[in-house]
């Protein structure tokens, strides 16, 4: 077999990213896709996105804090940070974003440089949005892995242009992964003893860490149990996920950023009065409007406010 000469050898490949980097000087190949999730976790990273529940000891690459409002402070990726501003009507504020290639490091958004849509990992939604403090790095990095260096804000924008599609398929697959567990129609509610899967905008549920599921016919159970978990477990636990389901379309949706109406004398739930919870502040206020209450976050629900003169029983 004849050898090839460099132009035929070029003619033979696949001009991707990849095999184009072969020829770029000063570039390294595998800096298109380093590991992430961070695999073991780091344990050295701390927090848990409050939108997804998944933890930054292993997502730090692409881990967003801003300034605290409603209660969430930090998220795991733009996808997230989308959702967030999305549920809120809200662009977060002093935001600072890890730089992708070393997770450790923080910094302002409008000092950041972002290949979009690169061969590189990102997080919750299929394109990536890879987060660089230095514009010639990223231009490199755009070059070798494909993409488009655009800023923070074309970022943000293009994350929530997509993130009611996403949210969709994520449910799906958060499903399917067993983050999210559908109540099978023998589960029962441990405060009250009803069956959660015959309440399809009641039911709500709380995972431990080790999988373990918590199923409730309502909010006002789910608070009850968080309330005083002694009087129905023999031991308390610690929530790592809780989900409820929004009021107007039906989906699971996170309990630690949906908006919740306690107050309304008007609807009632399962166990009668409820804390609705919606996926958005502005559709929780619409429900006010028609059927009264008032709106909080998920940091300010407790039973006694979903239930006007609530006590808990007696343990026997």
């Amino acid at each position: 077999m004849k050898s090839l000469n460099r132009r035929q050898f070029l003619k033979t490949i696949s001009l991707t990213p990849l095999s184009l980097s072969l020829f770029l000087p000063g570039v390294n190949a595998m800096d298109c896709k380093v590991t992430h999730p961070l695999i073991p976790p780091q344990n050295q990273f701390h927090g848990q996105c409050p939108v997804c529940g998944m933890v930054r000891s292993m997502w730090a690459r692409t881990w967003i804090k801003f300034t605290p409002y409603q209660g969430v402070e930090e998220v795991c990726s733009f996808h997230c940070l989308a959702d967030w501003s999305v549920k809120t009507g809200q662009n977060p504020t002093d935001v600072m974003l890890s730089v992708y290639h070393e997770p450790g490091k923080m910094i302002p958004a409008d000092q950041a440089f972002v290949v979009l849509g690169s061969a590189a990992a990102g997080t919750m939604s299929p394109v990536s949005k890879i987060v660089f403090d230095d514009k010639t790095k990223a231009a490199e990095f755009a070059q070798q892995c494909g993409g488009d260096l655009i800023d923070y804000q074309s970022a943000l924008a293009t994350a929530k242009s997509s993130v009611l599609k996403e949210n969709k398929m994520i449910k799906t697959r958060q499903i399917k992964k067993g983050k999210i567990v559908e109540p099978s129609p023998t589960d029962r509610c441990p405060v009250c003893n009803m069956f959660p899967a015959r309440y399809p905008y009641g039911k709500s549920q709380l995972q431990i860490k080790n999988g373990k599921t918590f199923h409730f016919c309502s909010t006002q159970c789910l608070f009850a149990f968080m309330g005083k978990q002694p009087l129905y477990v023999d031991t308390p636990v610690k929530p790592f996920l809780i989900w409820v389901v929004d009021r107007n379309s039906g989906m699971w949706t996170s309990g630690q950023t949906a908006f919740y109406v306690v107050g309304s004398s008007k609807v009632f739930g399962p166990m009668g009065y409820e804390a609705f919870p919606f996926n958005s502040m502005n559709e929780a206020s619409e429900f006010v409007v028609e059927n009264g209450g008032t709106v909080t976050n998920y940091g300010n629900v407790t039973i006694e406010k979903i239930v006007p003169g609530w006590e808990y029983p007696l343990k026997e």
